[in-house]
């Protein structure tokens, strides 16, 4: 079975959209970090609950609840104080509602690492990137957070993020998503345009850091 695995849409429901035109009637994934940056955290959490979209909660999703950001740079900060101003009671609920994992027949999902739900950064040149695979059952590891899309194979076993859909920082200002084949274990990530000059003018008008704005040109 192929299923679409999304992550980090921060908010961003122009490329939220925009990668939803290009996945045809698949199961969603997400891993986490509906809101914060962008902003459309309301539409964004609304076009999850109606596409029906099965996301763990991200570190931005949390500190949006609580209010914690203690761990976020100014700039993080500021927009998760906008966010928490914007978003609605119900839309709050609905956050509160995501695990910090998710478990399917042979792949769990968690937003940072299977020690560290919310907060781990795993990139491709980890030096015990396996490992994460030595205290699971499942096959698949997908992990988000980091806005870098990766896949590393060990033997039967993947390892994979499928980027970042609202904020990709590897270089390339595209969305970022993936297409898994849970059967073959195989992963192919994708990259889809969206127009971020509507996004960065929103994020200009609503008062959000300029920095947010300028970062979505050159996917960084």
């Amino acid at each position: 079975m192929k299923i679409a695995v999304i992550s980090d849409i921060h908010g961003n429901l122009i490329a939220l959209n925009t990668v939803l035109e290009e996945i045809d009637n698949m199961k969603i994934l997400c891993c986490g970090d509906l809101v914060g940056y962008n902003p459309w955290p309301n539409e964004v959490v609304e076009v999850v609950i109606d596409n029906k979209i099965i996301s763990v909660m991200g570190n931005h999703d949390f500190a949006t609840i609580t209010g914690n950001t203690e761990d976020f740079n100014s700039i993080a900060t500021g927009a998760i104080e906008w966010t928490r101003e914007k978003i609605k009671k119900s839309n709050i609920k609905f956050l509160e509602s995501l695990p910090l994992n998710y478990k399917g027949e042979n792949f769990l999902i968690v937003h940072g690492s299977p020690r560290d739900p919310l907060n781990e950064y795993v990139y491709l040149e980890h030096p015990y990137i396996g490992s994460f695979l030595e205290g699971i059952r499942q096959d698949i590891l997908i992990l988000g957070h980091t806005h870098v899309p990766f896949v590393k194979k060990f033997s039967d076993k993947v390892i994979f993020n499928p980027g970042s859909v609202g904020q990709p920082r590897d270089g390339n200002p595209k969305a970022s998503y993936a297409i898994l084949d849970t059967e073959k274990k195989e992963v192919e990530i994708k990259r889809v345009s969206y127009n971020i000059k509507e996004v960065a003018d929103k994020i200009i008008k609503e008062n959000l850091p300029e920095e947010l704005a300028m970062r979505l040109f050159y996917g960084f």
